[in-house]
């Protein structure tokens, strides 16, 4: 029996159709498949809810799909902490997120809109590892701090930062894989394709898709290194 093999999603923002897309026509998931995906599943495009349902279903059939966090579900799980946090999330795209629950349009400005998101959601949201791991990478949402004690625990790094720092001990002879940051499929490819590069970036920029260049939700084959993309459709 074929024992399948492992595809990684970058930053879905939202794009439901597109990320439906490329699993289903452009990967071709299997059961004996794995697919982990890399955080952004809410915020800035038009469906959030419709991503975190399609991520459950295919969970609910059995499929092996491994989602990890990302920044927006961070800032979405903490947006009813305090005015500050959901100041935070609502100048990052909040709104497309809670009209996708159904919530009026004209309330997605005041922090008591986040309680009508229904607790399943949040519950699911609330256990989604800041990091996964597979034979030959690691995989987190934005990066991982050089000098932290415990880099996997590092939620601020994990899930905000910029800079590509090689953490030597952890990463070893592995590579890190990340979004976060969106970049150019030409940038995908010339890293995907460079053996010594250290830093895979898949972040194709999906919700972006009248930028040139960017438009693109990008899936990596761990086993062959085979790109996969999905122009936005949404």
């Amino acid at each position: 029996m074929d024992k399948g093999h492992r595809y990684v999603i970058g930053d879905i923002h939202g794009c439901i159709n597109s990320f439906r897309k490329l699993v289903e026509d452009g990967i071709r998931l299997k059961m004996e498949d794995t697919l982990f995906l890399l955080g952004d599943y809410v915020d800035r495009g038009p469906d959030p809810k419709g991503v975190i349902d399609y991520i459950m279903e295919l969970q609910h059939k059995g499929f092996r799909v491994n989602p990890i966090m990302g920044n927006h579900e961070y800032m979405m799980l903490h947006a009813s902490d305090s005015e500050e946090d959901f100041g935070l999330w609502s100048i990052n795209g909040h709104a497309p997120t809670l009209i996708s629950f159904g919530i009026d349009p004209s309330r997605v400005g005041t922090m008591a809109s986040v309680f009508d998101i229904p607790k399943k959601y949040l519950k699911f949201i609330s256990g989604l590892p800041l990091s996964a791991a597979t034979e030959g990478f690691l995989l987190v949402h934005a990066g991982i701090a050089k000098d932290s004690r415990e880099p996997l625990e590092d939620a601020q790094i994990l899930l905000w930062t910029r800079e590509e720092i090689n953490h030597r001990k952890l990463l070893k002879n592995r590579r890190l894989i990340h979004g976060h940051t969106p970049m150019s499929l030409v940038s995908i490819r010339d890293r995907v394709y460079d053996p010594e590069e250290k830093f895979i970036n898949l972040d194709g920029g999906c919700v972006f898709r009248n930028y040139k260049g960017f438009g693109n939700l990008v899936a990596l084959n761990l086993d062959t290194l085979d790109i996969l993309v999905q122009e936005n459709i949404d």
